[in-house]
Protein backbone atom coordinates (compact mmCIF):
# COMPACT_ATOMS: atom_id res chain seq x y z
CA UNK A 1 0.00 0.00 0.00
CA UNK A 2 1.29 3.52 -1.22
CA UNK A 3 1.90 5.89 2.13
CA UNK A 4 -0.44 8.59 2.53
CA UNK A 5 -0.09 11.67 1.01
CA UNK A 6 1.35 14.65 3.51
CA UNK A 7 -0.64 18.17 3.85
CA UNK A 8 0.86 20.98 1.82
CA UNK A 9 2.71 23.05 4.02
CA UNK A 10 1.48 27.13 4.33
CA UNK A 11 3.80 28.50 1.43
CA UNK A 12 3.03 25.23 -0.64
CA UNK A 13 -0.72 26.30 -0.57
CA UNK A 14 0.08 29.84 -0.83
CA UNK A 15 2.70 29.20 -4.31
CA UNK A 16 -0.25 27.72 -5.52
CA UNK A 17 -3.05 29.95 -5.37
CA UNK A 18 -0.45 32.72 -6.82
CA UNK A 19 0.19 30.38 -9.64
CA UNK A 20 -3.51 29.62 -10.53
CA UNK A 21 -4.58 33.43 -9.51
CA UNK A 22 -6.12 35.51 -12.72
CA UNK A 23 -2.91 38.28 -13.08
CA UNK A 24 -0.46 35.30 -12.76
CA UNK A 25 -2.55 33.25 -15.56
CA UNK A 26 -3.01 36.17 -17.79
CA UNK A 27 0.59 36.90 -18.11
CA UNK A 28 1.67 33.13 -18.63
CA UNK A 29 -1.16 33.52 -21.75
CA UNK A 30 0.16 37.38 -22.79
CA UNK A 31 3.76 36.96 -22.39
CA UNK A 32 5.40 32.90 -21.58
CA UNK A 33 2.80 31.62 -24.37
CA UNK A 34 3.41 34.23 -27.01
CA UNK A 35 3.76 33.50 -30.77
CA UNK A 36 7.10 35.17 -31.10
CA UNK A 37 8.07 33.78 -27.58
CA UNK A 38 7.80 29.72 -28.83
CA UNK A 39 9.20 31.07 -32.13
CA UNK A 40 12.69 32.01 -30.13
CA UNK A 41 12.58 28.82 -27.87
CA UNK A 42 12.20 26.61 -30.90
CA UNK A 43 14.80 28.95 -32.81
CA UNK A 44 17.06 28.82 -29.50
CA UNK A 45 16.73 24.87 -29.60
CA UNK A 46 17.55 24.37 -32.93
CA UNK A 47 20.61 26.45 -32.99
CA UNK A 48 21.83 24.96 -29.84
CA UNK A 49 21.28 21.20 -31.31
CA UNK A 50 22.90 22.75 -34.72
CA UNK A 51 26.14 24.38 -32.71
CA UNK A 52 26.61 20.91 -31.22
CA UNK A 53 26.43 18.80 -34.21
CA UNK A 54 29.39 21.51 -35.61
CA UNK A 55 31.64 22.00 -32.73
CA UNK A 56 30.95 18.41 -31.53
CA UNK A 57 34.58 17.25 -32.43
CA UNK A 58 36.09 20.16 -30.66
CA UNK A 59 33.82 18.93 -27.46
CA UNK A 60 34.98 15.83 -27.64
CA UNK A 61 38.43 16.78 -27.48
CA UNK A 62 37.68 19.23 -24.62
CA UNK A 63 35.97 16.54 -22.52
CA UNK A 64 39.33 13.90 -23.39
CA UNK A 65 41.87 16.68 -22.03
CA UNK A 66 39.34 17.24 -18.94
CA UNK A 67 39.51 13.68 -18.19
CA UNK A 68 43.27 13.39 -19.42
CA UNK A 69 44.08 15.98 -16.65
CA UNK A 70 42.04 14.20 -13.98
CA UNK A 71 43.43 11.21 -14.93
CA UNK A 72 47.43 12.32 -14.87
CA UNK A 73 46.49 14.16 -11.23
CA UNK A 74 45.17 10.95 -9.97
CA UNK A 75 48.41 9.06 -11.18
CA UNK A 76 50.79 11.56 -10.19
CA UNK A 77 49.50 11.57 -6.35
CA UNK A 78 48.90 7.75 -6.74
CA UNK A 79 52.04 6.63 -7.53
CA UNK A 80 55.84 6.93 -5.57
CA UNK A 81 58.50 9.20 -6.74
CA UNK A 82 61.02 7.03 -8.43
CA UNK A 83 58.08 5.32 -10.13
CA UNK A 84 56.98 8.47 -11.74
CA UNK A 85 60.21 9.83 -12.80
CA UNK A 86 60.81 6.38 -14.47
CA UNK A 87 57.48 6.59 -16.68
CA UNK A 88 57.88 10.15 -17.53
CA UNK A 89 61.21 9.65 -19.08
CA UNK A 90 59.91 6.81 -20.84
CA UNK A 91 57.44 9.20 -22.71
CA UNK A 92 59.22 11.29 -23.25
CA UNK A 93 62.41 9.53 -25.04
CA UNK A 94 59.27 7.88 -27.20
CA UNK A 95 57.68 11.22 -27.73
CA UNK A 96 61.21 13.12 -28.94
CA UNK A 97 61.91 10.10 -30.94
CA UNK A 98 58.53 9.81 -32.67
CA UNK A 99 59.39 13.61 -33.18
CA UNK A 100 62.94 13.10 -34.62
CA UNK A 101 60.91 11.11 -37.45
CA UNK A 102 59.44 12.76 -40.96
CA UNK A 103 56.19 13.96 -40.49
CA UNK A 104 57.29 13.47 -36.56
CA UNK A 105 55.56 16.42 -35.27
CA UNK A 106 52.36 15.79 -37.39
CA UNK A 107 51.91 12.35 -36.45
CA UNK A 108 52.27 13.15 -32.56
CA UNK A 109 49.70 16.19 -33.65
CA UNK A 110 47.35 13.62 -34.95
CA UNK A 111 47.86 10.82 -32.39
CA UNK A 112 46.83 13.47 -29.63
CA UNK A 113 43.64 14.56 -30.69
CA UNK A 114 42.74 10.79 -31.83
CA UNK A 115 43.75 10.37 -27.81
CA UNK A 116 41.74 13.25 -26.79
CA UNK A 117 39.03 12.30 -28.58
CA UNK A 118 39.15 8.81 -27.19
CA UNK A 119 39.06 9.88 -23.76
CA UNK A 120 36.13 12.02 -24.38
CA UNK A 121 33.86 9.67 -25.38
CA UNK A 122 30.95 8.63 -24.24
CA UNK A 123 31.04 5.63 -21.97
CA UNK A 124 27.94 6.21 -20.50
CA UNK A 125 25.98 2.84 -20.40
CA UNK A 126 23.29 2.57 -22.65
CA UNK A 127 21.07 0.69 -20.18
CA UNK A 128 17.35 2.50 -21.85
CA UNK A 129 15.08 0.02 -24.02
CA UNK A 130 14.88 1.16 -27.87
CA UNK A 131 11.25 0.25 -28.00
CA UNK A 132 8.80 2.65 -26.74
CA UNK A 133 6.92 2.61 -23.33
CA UNK A 134 4.01 1.46 -24.53
CA UNK A 135 5.41 -1.59 -25.84
CA UNK A 136 7.75 -2.13 -23.30
CA UNK A 137 4.67 -2.84 -21.26
CA UNK A 138 2.75 -5.05 -23.10
CA UNK A 139 5.46 -7.14 -23.52
CA UNK A 140 6.99 -7.74 -20.15
CA UNK A 141 2.91 -7.86 -19.15
CA UNK A 142 2.50 -11.40 -21.52
CA UNK A 143 6.39 -12.17 -20.01
CA UNK A 144 5.28 -12.11 -16.19
CA UNK A 145 1.81 -14.07 -17.46
CA UNK A 146 3.88 -16.63 -18.69
CA UNK A 147 6.36 -17.11 -16.06
CA UNK A 148 4.27 -19.53 -14.23
CA UNK A 149 3.71 -21.61 -16.49
CA UNK A 150 6.88 -21.89 -18.82
CA UNK A 151 9.49 -21.65 -15.20
CA UNK A 152 11.94 -24.40 -15.12
CA UNK A 153 14.51 -24.33 -12.54
CA UNK A 154 16.25 -26.77 -14.43
CA UNK A 155 16.48 -24.92 -17.61
CA UNK A 156 20.90 -23.26 -17.52
CA UNK A 157 19.14 -20.55 -19.89
CA UNK A 158 16.25 -19.25 -17.72
CA UNK A 159 14.44 -18.14 -20.63
CA UNK A 160 11.03 -17.40 -17.74
CA UNK A 161 12.42 -16.40 -14.60
CA UNK A 162 10.59 -14.42 -11.56
CA UNK A 163 11.51 -10.84 -12.11
CA UNK A 164 13.05 -11.87 -15.46
CA UNK A 165 12.61 -9.45 -18.62
CA UNK A 166 11.25 -10.17 -21.89
CA UNK A 167 14.51 -9.79 -23.82
CA UNK A 168 15.71 -13.19 -21.91
CA UNK A 169 12.43 -14.96 -24.19
CA UNK A 170 11.16 -13.26 -26.77
CA UNK A 171 13.16 -12.80 -29.85
CA UNK A 172 10.56 -11.36 -32.05
CA UNK A 173 7.75 -9.08 -31.79
CA UNK A 174 5.34 -6.48 -33.99
CA UNK A 175 2.92 -3.98 -33.40
CA UNK A 176 0.67 -2.46 -35.59
CA UNK A 177 0.21 1.54 -36.00
CA UNK A 178 -2.44 1.51 -33.08
CA UNK A 179 0.06 0.12 -30.64
CA UNK A 180 -1.04 -2.96 -30.47
CA UNK A 181 0.45 -6.29 -30.22
CA UNK A 182 0.51 -8.30 -33.54
CA UNK A 183 2.86 -11.30 -33.38
CA UNK A 184 5.09 -12.85 -31.00
CA UNK A 185 8.08 -15.03 -31.12
CA UNK A 186 9.29 -16.53 -28.23
CA UNK A 187 11.69 -19.85 -27.07
CA UNK A 188 11.50 -21.30 -23.83
CA UNK A 189 12.75 -24.80 -21.90
CA UNK A 190 13.55 -28.04 -23.40
CA UNK A 191 11.44 -29.31 -20.07
CA UNK A 192 8.41 -27.87 -20.96
CA UNK A 193 5.84 -30.42 -21.85
CA UNK A 194 4.66 -28.71 -25.09
CA UNK A 195 3.70 -32.41 -26.48
CA UNK A 196 0.78 -32.54 -23.32
CA UNK A 197 -2.83 -30.66 -24.94
CA UNK A 198 -3.11 -29.66 -21.28
CA UNK A 199 -0.13 -27.64 -20.60
CA UNK A 200 -0.21 -25.64 -24.35
CA UNK A 201 -3.66 -24.37 -23.46
CA UNK A 202 -2.77 -22.96 -20.23
CA UNK A 203 -0.01 -21.19 -22.05
CA UNK A 204 -2.26 -20.00 -25.19
CA UNK A 205 -4.99 -18.63 -22.73
CA UNK A 206 -1.73 -16.77 -20.85
CA UNK A 207 -1.31 -14.92 -23.96
CA UNK A 208 -5.11 -14.34 -24.48
CA UNK A 209 -4.96 -12.87 -21.46
CA UNK A 210 -2.33 -11.00 -21.56
CA UNK A 211 -2.89 -9.56 -25.12
CA UNK A 212 -6.38 -9.54 -25.36
CA UNK A 213 -9.21 -11.55 -25.24
CA UNK A 214 -11.27 -9.90 -28.03
CA UNK A 215 -8.86 -11.13 -30.47
CA UNK A 216 -8.19 -14.72 -32.42
CA UNK A 217 -4.53 -16.36 -32.50
CA UNK A 218 -2.86 -18.72 -34.61
CA UNK A 219 -0.18 -20.73 -32.80
CA UNK A 220 2.89 -22.36 -34.36
CA UNK A 221 4.53 -25.01 -31.96
CA UNK A 222 7.56 -26.10 -33.15
CA UNK A 223 8.45 -28.68 -30.55
CA UNK A 224 11.73 -29.73 -31.75
CA UNK A 225 14.08 -26.00 -31.50
CA UNK A 226 11.89 -25.19 -28.27
CA UNK A 227 10.03 -21.78 -30.11
CA UNK A 228 6.48 -20.69 -30.21
CA UNK A 229 5.45 -18.26 -32.65
CA UNK A 230 2.00 -16.23 -31.88
CA UNK A 231 0.33 -14.52 -34.70
CA UNK A 232 -3.10 -12.33 -33.89
CA UNK A 233 -5.11 -12.75 -37.04
CA UNK A 234 -7.39 -10.46 -38.69
CA UNK A 235 -11.45 -10.70 -38.09
CA UNK A 236 -12.85 -12.07 -41.15
CA UNK A 237 -15.78 -10.29 -42.74
CA UNK A 238 -19.13 -10.33 -41.32
CA UNK A 239 -22.72 -10.19 -43.00
CA UNK A 240 -21.90 -13.63 -45.23
CA UNK A 241 -24.95 -15.15 -46.54
CA UNK A 242 -26.00 -17.88 -48.76
CA UNK A 243 -25.31 -17.61 -52.00
CA UNK A 244 -24.68 -19.34 -55.63
CA UNK A 245 -20.84 -20.20 -55.07
CA UNK A 246 -18.57 -20.46 -58.45
CA UNK A 247 -17.06 -23.46 -57.57
CA UNK A 248 -17.02 -27.20 -59.05
CA UNK A 249 -20.02 -29.65 -59.30
CA UNK A 250 -18.21 -31.86 -56.38
CA UNK A 251 -17.29 -28.95 -54.33
CA UNK A 252 -18.92 -27.58 -51.39
CA UNK A 253 -18.34 -24.46 -49.29
CA UNK A 254 -18.20 -24.10 -45.65
CA UNK A 255 -17.80 -20.98 -45.46
CA UNK A 256 -14.91 -19.03 -45.85
CA UNK A 257 -11.56 -18.56 -43.74
CA UNK A 258 -8.03 -16.57 -44.05
CA UNK A 259 -6.60 -16.15 -47.68
CA UNK A 260 -3.60 -17.96 -46.44
CA UNK A 261 -5.17 -20.82 -45.07
CA UNK A 262 -6.99 -22.12 -49.20
CA UNK A 263 -5.61 -22.59 -52.20
CA UNK A 264 -7.47 -20.04 -54.30
CA UNK A 265 -9.95 -17.01 -54.31
CA UNK A 266 -13.43 -16.69 -55.39
CA UNK A 267 -15.93 -13.47 -55.72
CA UNK A 268 -18.84 -13.62 -52.64
CA UNK A 269 -21.67 -11.23 -51.84
CA UNK A 270 -21.11 -9.08 -48.99
CA UNK A 271 -23.37 -6.04 -47.69
CA UNK A 272 -21.83 -2.65 -48.25
CA UNK A 273 -20.13 -0.94 -45.14
CA UNK A 274 -21.11 2.57 -45.04
CA UNK A 275 -18.39 4.84 -46.58
CA UNK A 276 -16.31 2.16 -47.60
CA UNK A 277 -14.84 1.83 -50.86
CA UNK A 278 -14.85 -1.78 -52.29
CA UNK A 279 -11.51 -2.92 -53.77
CA UNK A 280 -11.85 -3.72 -57.72
CA UNK A 281 -11.31 -7.30 -58.17
CA UNK A 282 -8.72 -9.42 -60.06
CA UNK A 283 -9.09 -9.13 -64.37
CA UNK A 284 -9.88 -13.35 -64.05
CA UNK A 285 -12.18 -13.60 -61.20
CA UNK A 286 -14.71 -10.24 -62.83
CA UNK A 287 -15.44 -12.28 -65.37
CA UNK A 288 -16.92 -14.86 -62.58
CA UNK A 289 -18.65 -12.45 -60.57
CA UNK A 290 -22.52 -11.62 -61.24
CA UNK A 291 -23.41 -8.05 -61.13
CA UNK A 292 -23.86 -7.09 -57.05
CA UNK A 293 -27.92 -6.47 -56.14
CA UNK A 294 -28.29 -2.83 -54.27
CA UNK A 295 -26.76 -2.44 -50.92
CA UNK A 296 -24.21 -5.56 -51.69
CA UNK A 297 -20.88 -5.62 -53.17
CA UNK A 298 -18.49 -8.35 -54.16
CA UNK A 299 -15.23 -9.09 -52.50
CA UNK A 300 -12.61 -11.49 -52.99
CA UNK A 301 -12.54 -14.26 -50.36
CA UNK A 302 -11.18 -17.50 -49.49
CA UNK A 303 -13.50 -20.22 -49.22
CA UNK A 304 -13.25 -23.93 -47.19
CA UNK A 305 -14.01 -26.12 -50.12
CA UNK A 306 -15.72 -29.89 -49.14
CA UNK A 307 -15.37 -31.61 -52.02
CA UNK A 308 -17.30 -35.01 -52.25
CA UNK A 309 -16.18 -37.27 -55.37
CA UNK A 310 -16.58 -40.49 -55.97
CA UNK A 311 -15.51 -42.23 -54.32
CA UNK A 312 -14.60 -39.54 -51.60
CA UNK A 313 -12.06 -39.80 -48.64
CA UNK A 314 -14.16 -37.68 -46.46
CA UNK A 315 -18.01 -38.36 -47.05
CA UNK A 316 -18.90 -37.57 -43.31
CA UNK A 317 -19.64 -34.09 -41.58
CA UNK A 318 -19.68 -33.76 -37.68
CA UNK A 319 -20.30 -30.41 -36.53
CA UNK A 320 -20.05 -29.26 -32.79
CA UNK A 321 -20.64 -26.71 -30.75
CA UNK A 322 -23.01 -24.89 -28.13
CA UNK A 323 -26.60 -24.19 -28.78
CA UNK A 324 -26.65 -20.66 -31.27
CA UNK A 325 -23.97 -20.93 -32.20
CA UNK A 326 -24.89 -22.16 -35.85
CA UNK A 327 -24.38 -25.74 -36.31
CA UNK A 328 -28.02 -25.50 -37.77
CA UNK A 329 -27.12 -22.71 -40.08
CA UNK A 330 -23.78 -24.73 -41.40
CA UNK A 331 -26.40 -27.66 -42.46
CA UNK A 332 -29.21 -25.37 -43.81
CA UNK A 333 -26.34 -23.91 -46.39
CA UNK A 334 -25.29 -27.43 -47.65
CA UNK A 335 -28.74 -28.78 -47.88
CA UNK A 336 -29.30 -25.60 -50.06
CA UNK A 337 -26.57 -26.15 -52.58
CA UNK A 338 -27.10 -29.72 -52.29
CA UNK A 339 -30.83 -29.53 -53.31
CA UNK A 340 -29.43 -26.64 -56.12
CA UNK A 341 -27.67 -29.48 -57.85
CA UNK A 342 -30.63 -31.82 -58.11
CA UNK A 343 -29.70 -34.31 -55.29
CA UNK A 344 -31.69 -35.77 -52.27
CA UNK A 345 -31.65 -34.86 -48.62
CA UNK A 346 -33.57 -36.39 -45.83
CA UNK A 347 -33.65 -34.52 -42.43
CA UNK A 348 -33.62 -36.27 -39.07
CA UNK A 349 -34.60 -33.36 -36.17
CA UNK A 350 -35.63 -34.93 -33.05
CA UNK A 351 -35.35 -32.21 -31.26
CA UNK A 352 -38.04 -30.64 -33.69
CA UNK A 353 -36.44 -27.06 -33.58
CA UNK A 354 -38.54 -26.21 -36.56
CA UNK A 355 -35.48 -25.24 -38.37
CA UNK A 356 -36.70 -27.27 -40.90
CA UNK A 357 -40.08 -27.25 -41.61
CA UNK A 358 -39.79 -25.20 -44.70
CA UNK A 359 -37.85 -27.94 -46.56
CA UNK A 360 -40.68 -30.66 -46.41
CA UNK A 361 -42.31 -30.98 -49.82
CA UNK A 362 -39.77 -29.34 -51.88
CA UNK A 363 -38.12 -31.30 -54.81
CA UNK A 364 -35.73 -33.69 -53.81
CA UNK A 365 -36.52 -33.85 -50.00
CA UNK A 366 -36.96 -37.38 -48.87
CA UNK A 367 -38.34 -36.04 -45.79
CA UNK A 368 -38.15 -34.18 -42.60
CA UNK A 369 -38.84 -36.91 -39.41
CA UNK A 370 -39.51 -35.13 -35.93
CA UNK A 371 -40.85 -38.27 -34.48
CA UNK A 372 -38.21 -40.77 -33.04
CA UNK A 373 -40.06 -43.79 -34.35
CA UNK A 374 -40.22 -42.35 -37.75
CA UNK A 375 -36.00 -41.58 -37.50
CA UNK A 376 -35.87 -45.18 -36.64
CA UNK A 377 -37.62 -46.64 -39.46
CA UNK A 378 -35.71 -43.64 -42.08
CA UNK A 379 -32.04 -44.73 -40.86
CA UNK A 380 -33.07 -48.68 -41.75
CA UNK A 381 -34.41 -47.50 -45.02
CA UNK A 382 -30.91 -45.76 -45.49
CA UNK A 383 -28.82 -49.30 -44.47
CA UNK A 384 -31.15 -50.74 -46.84
CA UNK A 385 -30.62 -48.12 -49.31
CA UNK A 386 -26.98 -48.29 -49.08
CA UNK A 387 -26.60 -51.88 -49.50
CA UNK A 388 -28.49 -51.43 -52.80
CA UNK A 389 -26.50 -48.86 -53.89
CA UNK A 390 -22.92 -50.97 -52.81
CA UNK A 391 -24.59 -53.80 -54.72
CA UNK A 392 -25.24 -51.76 -58.02
CA UNK A 393 -21.54 -50.06 -57.91
CA UNK A 394 -20.03 -54.11 -57.43
CA UNK A 395 -21.97 -55.13 -59.99
CA UNK A 396 -21.36 -52.17 -62.56
CA UNK A 397 -17.73 -52.73 -61.70
CA UNK A 398 -17.57 -56.52 -62.48
CA UNK A 399 -19.34 -55.70 -65.65
CA UNK A 400 -16.61 -52.99 -66.69
CA UNK A 401 -13.86 -55.18 -66.21
CA UNK A 402 -15.62 -58.38 -68.16
CA UNK A 403 -16.60 -56.02 -70.94
CA UNK A 404 -20.27 -55.58 -70.66
CA UNK A 405 -22.41 -53.68 -68.74
CA UNK A 406 -25.51 -54.90 -66.20
CA UNK A 407 -27.30 -51.73 -65.14
CA UNK A 408 -27.07 -50.30 -68.97
CA UNK A 409 -27.83 -50.89 -72.26
CA UNK A 410 -25.02 -52.18 -74.35
CA UNK A 411 -22.89 -50.34 -76.86
CA UNK A 412 -22.94 -51.58 -80.15
CA UNK A 413 -19.21 -50.00 -80.48
CA UNK A 414 -16.31 -52.02 -80.46
CA UNK A 415 -14.47 -50.22 -77.80
CA UNK A 416 -16.67 -49.14 -75.08
CA UNK A 417 -13.76 -47.17 -73.33
CA UNK A 418 -13.97 -43.15 -73.05
CA UNK A 419 -11.56 -42.65 -75.53
CA UNK A 420 -13.46 -44.59 -77.94
CA UNK A 421 -16.47 -42.76 -77.24
CA UNK A 422 -15.15 -39.35 -77.77
CA UNK A 423 -14.09 -40.95 -80.55
CA UNK A 424 -18.01 -41.78 -81.85
CA UNK A 425 -19.13 -39.02 -80.73
CA UNK A 426 -16.58 -36.85 -82.81
CA UNK A 427 -17.59 -39.70 -86.01
CA UNK A 428 -20.90 -38.42 -85.62
CA UNK A 429 -22.50 -42.11 -84.96
CA UNK A 430 -25.84 -41.88 -84.79
CA UNK A 431 -26.45 -45.48 -83.27
CA UNK A 432 -24.11 -44.20 -80.63
CA UNK A 433 -25.99 -41.07 -79.88
CA UNK A 434 -29.20 -42.67 -79.45
CA UNK A 435 -28.07 -45.35 -77.35
CA UNK A 436 -26.07 -42.26 -75.19
CA UNK A 437 -29.53 -40.85 -74.65
CA UNK A 438 -30.92 -44.12 -73.76
CA UNK A 439 -28.29 -44.14 -70.86
CA UNK A 440 -30.13 -43.65 -67.59
CA UNK A 441 -28.61 -40.76 -65.55
CA UNK A 442 -26.40 -42.04 -62.32
CA UNK A 443 -28.04 -41.67 -59.19
CA UNK A 444 -27.77 -38.70 -57.24
CA UNK A 445 -26.32 -38.34 -53.99
CA UNK A 446 -28.29 -38.91 -51.12
CA UNK A 447 -27.57 -36.58 -47.94
CA UNK A 448 -28.71 -37.65 -43.92
CA UNK A 449 -28.56 -35.15 -41.98
CA UNK A 450 -29.14 -36.15 -38.33
CA UNK A 451 -29.58 -32.73 -36.46
CA UNK A 452 -29.19 -33.54 -32.46
CA UNK A 453 -26.93 -36.60 -32.84
CA UNK A 454 -26.68 -37.54 -29.17
CA UNK A 455 -30.77 -36.63 -28.66
CA UNK A 456 -31.43 -39.48 -31.19
CA UNK A 457 -29.03 -42.17 -29.53
CA UNK A 458 -30.91 -40.69 -26.45
CA UNK A 459 -34.60 -41.90 -27.87
CA UNK A 460 -33.50 -45.13 -29.56
CA UNK A 461 -32.46 -46.16 -25.93
CA UNK A 462 -36.27 -45.50 -24.53
CA UNK A 463 -37.13 -47.06 -27.75
CA UNK A 464 -34.95 -50.36 -27.19
CA UNK A 465 -33.02 -49.89 -29.48
CA UNK A 466 -29.47 -49.62 -27.19
CA UNK A 467 -27.16 -50.62 -30.47
CA UNK A 468 -28.01 -47.55 -32.75
CA UNK A 469 -24.56 -45.90 -32.39
CA UNK A 470 -22.63 -49.45 -33.61
CA UNK A 471 -25.57 -49.32 -36.42
CA UNK A 472 -24.58 -45.78 -37.52
CA UNK A 473 -20.84 -46.27 -37.43
CA UNK A 474 -21.43 -49.48 -39.97
CA UNK A 475 -23.77 -47.39 -42.00
CA UNK A 476 -21.11 -44.55 -42.12
CA UNK A 477 -18.75 -46.98 -43.58
CA UNK A 478 -20.88 -48.54 -46.52
CA UNK A 479 -22.31 -45.59 -47.73
CA UNK A 480 -18.40 -43.70 -48.43
CA UNK A 481 -19.02 -46.51 -51.13
CA UNK A 482 -22.32 -45.97 -52.11
CA UNK A 483 -22.42 -42.39 -52.80
CA UNK A 484 -24.74 -41.86 -49.65
CA UNK A 485 -23.18 -38.55 -47.25
CA UNK A 486 -23.87 -38.56 -43.38
CA UNK A 487 -24.23 -34.90 -41.79
CA UNK A 488 -24.20 -34.67 -37.62
CA UNK A 489 -24.49 -32.62 -35.14
CA UNK A 490 -23.93 -32.41 -31.61
CA UNK A 491 -23.50 -30.08 -28.61
CA UNK A 492 -20.46 -29.37 -27.14
CA UNK A 493 -20.50 -31.28 -23.77
CA UNK A 494 -22.00 -34.40 -25.39
CA UNK A 495 -19.42 -34.99 -28.14
CA UNK A 496 -17.10 -37.11 -26.10
CA UNK A 497 -20.48 -39.45 -25.07
CA UNK A 498 -20.04 -40.42 -28.72
CA UNK A 499 -18.10 -43.59 -29.53
CA UNK A 500 -14.92 -43.37 -30.96
CA UNK A 501 -16.05 -45.63 -33.49
CA UNK A 502 -18.60 -42.81 -34.65
CA UNK A 503 -16.13 -40.33 -34.42
CA UNK A 504 -13.36 -41.91 -36.63
CA UNK A 505 -15.83 -42.29 -39.65
CA UNK A 506 -16.89 -38.55 -39.39
CA UNK A 507 -13.81 -37.35 -40.26
CA UNK A 508 -14.96 -33.84 -41.59
CA UNK A 509 -15.11 -31.93 -38.51
CA UNK A 510 -16.10 -28.48 -37.52
CA UNK A 511 -16.39 -26.39 -34.29
CA UNK A 512 -18.71 -24.31 -34.12
CA UNK A 513 -17.90 -21.39 -31.77
CA UNK A 514 -14.73 -21.22 -29.24
CA UNK A 515 -14.78 -25.41 -27.81
CA UNK A 516 -13.04 -26.65 -24.54
CA UNK A 517 -9.12 -28.35 -24.57
CA UNK A 518 -11.04 -31.31 -24.30
CA UNK A 519 -13.59 -31.02 -27.11
CA UNK A 520 -10.85 -29.76 -29.57
CA UNK A 521 -8.39 -32.78 -28.64
CA UNK A 522 -11.24 -35.32 -28.94
CA UNK A 523 -12.46 -33.33 -32.11
CA UNK A 524 -9.15 -31.98 -33.88
CA UNK A 525 -6.72 -34.52 -32.64
CA UNK A 526 -5.37 -31.95 -30.04
CA UNK A 527 -5.31 -28.75 -29.05
CA UNK A 528 -6.67 -26.05 -31.27
CA UNK A 529 -3.53 -24.23 -33.18
CA UNK A 530 -6.28 -20.93 -33.30
CA UNK A 531 -7.45 -19.66 -29.69
CA UNK A 532 -9.13 -16.42 -28.67
CA UNK A 533 -12.05 -14.73 -28.42
CA UNK A 534 -14.80 -17.23 -25.73
CA UNK A 535 -17.41 -14.92 -27.55
CA UNK A 536 -17.35 -15.66 -31.37
CA UNK A 537 -20.27 -14.13 -34.02
CA UNK A 538 -22.88 -16.64 -34.59
CA UNK A 539 -21.14 -18.62 -37.30
CA UNK A 540 -17.71 -18.64 -36.26
CA UNK A 541 -15.63 -21.67 -35.62
CA UNK A 542 -12.99 -24.01 -36.87
CA UNK A 543 -12.83 -26.29 -39.57
CA UNK A 544 -10.88 -29.77 -39.99
CA UNK A 545 -11.25 -31.41 -43.75
CA UNK A 546 -9.32 -34.54 -43.42
CA UNK A 547 -6.18 -34.64 -42.75
CA UNK A 548 -5.64 -31.28 -43.47
CA UNK A 549 -4.66 -28.45 -40.84
CA UNK A 550 -7.37 -26.66 -38.46
CA UNK A 551 -8.68 -23.21 -39.84
CA UNK A 552 -11.05 -20.87 -39.18
CA UNK A 553 -14.71 -21.03 -40.49
CA UNK A 554 -16.85 -18.21 -40.92
CA UNK A 555 -20.33 -20.14 -41.75
CA UNK A 556 -22.92 -18.17 -44.25
CA UNK A 557 -26.02 -17.41 -42.45
CA UNK A 558 -28.98 -19.10 -44.20
CA UNK A 559 -32.52 -18.40 -43.05
CA UNK A 560 -35.65 -20.74 -43.53
CA UNK A 561 -36.87 -20.53 -46.94
CA UNK A 562 -40.78 -19.53 -46.01
CA UNK A 563 -42.79 -19.64 -43.14
CA UNK A 564 -44.78 -22.77 -43.66
CA UNK A 565 -46.27 -24.43 -40.18
CA UNK A 566 -44.41 -27.59 -38.79
CA UNK A 567 -45.37 -30.82 -39.64
CA UNK A 568 -43.72 -34.32 -37.88
CA UNK A 569 -42.92 -35.99 -41.38
CA UNK A 570 -41.96 -39.86 -41.36
CA UNK A 571 -40.85 -42.25 -43.85
CA UNK A 572 -42.36 -45.59 -45.32
CA UNK A 573 -39.71 -48.15 -45.77
CA UNK A 574 -39.58 -49.36 -49.51
CA UNK A 575 -37.94 -52.83 -50.34
CA UNK A 576 -34.11 -52.93 -50.75
CA UNK A 577 -34.81 -53.45 -54.67
CA UNK A 578 -36.31 -50.38 -55.72
CA UNK A 579 -34.79 -47.03 -55.80
CA UNK A 580 -37.93 -44.84 -55.07
CA UNK A 581 -38.27 -42.52 -52.74
CA UNK A 582 -39.95 -43.47 -49.69
CA UNK A 583 -43.54 -41.77 -49.16
CA UNK A 584 -43.96 -39.22 -47.26
CA UNK A 585 -46.51 -39.30 -44.82
CA UNK A 586 -48.06 -36.46 -42.35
Amino acid sequence: MSPARTADSLWARLGHSISESAPVSRFNDSVLHHEWVGRTREFTGDLRARLYEIFYPVILVCRGLRRAATGGRAWWAGGSKEKRRIQAAAVLVLLILIGLLPYGPVLLGVGFLCWAGWLGRDTTPDTSDPEPGAHVSRLQAVYDGLVPYLHDEHDPDQHFKPGGGYRDAFTAWEFDEHDRLTALTLDYSQYVRDGEAECRAKVERAIEGKVGRGNEFLYDWDEEGNHLRVRVLPPLPAGLAAQPWPVAEIEYVLGITDPDSATRLIPVLLPESPGSRPEPLPPHLAARAAEPPEGWRTAVLAPVVWRVGNPCPNPHLLVAGSPGSGKTTLLRSLIGQALGRGQQVAVIDVEQTESYADLAGRPGVRGVVEEPERALELLDWFGLECERRAERRRADAEALANGETTSFPALKVRDASAEGLRQAREAGTDAVAAELDELPPAEPTLWLCIDGLPELLDAANRLGRAHLEDTLAVLARKARYAGVLLLATTREERLLQLRPALRAQLTVRVAMGSVEPAVSTALFGGTLELGGSRRLPAGRGYARIGNGPVIRLQAPYTPPMSASPVRTLGMDVKPATTASPASVTS
